[in-house]
């Protein structure tokens, strides 16, 4: 577990251990818990995201496993409650940076998720994209953004949520990797 801090506007993913709270995941009920939780005030709620996925070749080669990194974002202006961001750009560079050229093409083109973003109301950004190698570099090409709101599968939730949610559109207020740099 990470904190990102901000230093002239550089996010810099500093371990947990650093800071007062150890693990600010455990004072985030999560969904299934909010039936013990009493309605009467407001409080954030983390959903269920990925924290390993299973990377399957194109071919011959065995399959990878990639591991997220999880950083708890600063309460701001648009995220008082902060917001997490789990991502597999770190394990993609180091896993991918250690295969042998000739391997990286079998897993040309395979959809793999990049960040999610869990804004803590239970609303879920997940950018996804499809691996592209260079000589530059390691590329995330036709990417997409799969959005879960949590509320429209379980309207009891509303309980819990400030209302009008906050930020109405919070993905202008993220930062994901540059389309234009490899990763």
């Amino acid at each position: 577990m990470y904190t990102v801090v901000y230093k002239r506007g550089e996010k810099i993913w500093c371990p947990q251990d650093k800071y007062i709270y150890c693990n600010p995941l455990s004072i985030i009920p999560r969904v299934q818990d909010l039936d013990e939780v009493s309605p009467l005030f407001v409080t954030p709620f983390h959903a269920l995201t990925y924290h390993e996925v299973l990377i399957w070749a194109i071919h011959t080669l065995l399959s990878i496993t990639l591991c997220t990194k999880v950083g708890h974002h600063p309460s701001s202006l648009h995220f008082p409650f902060r917001y997490l961001e789990s991502s597999f750009v770190d394990s993609l560079k180091f896993l991918f940076g250690q295969f042998p050229p000739d391997w990286l093409y079998y897993f040309e083109g395979v959809l793999i998720p990049v960040i999610v973003y869990d804004f803590l109301d239970g609303r879920l950004a997940t950018l996804i994209g499809c691996l592209h190698f260079t000589d530059e570099g390691l590329f995330i090409v036709e990417r997409q953004v799969r959005t879960e709101d949590i509320l429209r599968t379980k309207p009891g939730l509303f309980a819990f949520i400030p209302t009008p949610r906050i930020p109405a559109k919070p993905l202008s207020y993220v930062t994901p990797p540059d389309d234009n740099k490899p990763l």
